[in-house]
């Protein structure tokens, strides 16, 4: 279930640890199905998306469970820290994860 990512777009990539792009051991968060859990691994994407995107509390380590989609399948809802909140598809794609597990 890992995710297809081109080798170019990991090269420039600002959110590399130690030069490793983890991208093709964790899964996007915007493949993770209803009902499911787990922690983030990496954002991915540019500096300006990255920072707000921690502010909002997505953070390394830190577990999301996707509460629904929106009719159209755009946007998720997610609980995190104990709040709800919606992402677009496409920035759920930067945030890497581990394999999900069923929320309880």
């Amino acid at each position: 279930m890992s995710p297809t990512v081109s080798k170019k777009k990991c090269i420039d990539c600002d959110s590399l640890q130690h030069h490793k792009c983890l991208a093709e051991k964790t899964v996007k968060l915007s493949n993770y199905k209803p009902g499911e859990k787990g922690k983030i691994v990496q954002i991915c994407g540019d500096p300006d998306f990255r920072l707000r995107i921690m502010e909002m509390g997505f953070i390394k380590g830190t577990e999301i469970a996707v509460v629904k989609y929106a009719p159209l399948n755009d946007p998720m809802e997610f609980v995190i820290r104990g709040y709800h909140i919606t992402l677009r598809k496409k920035q759920a794609a930067h945030i890497l994860m581990n394999e999900p597990e069923l929320a309880a």
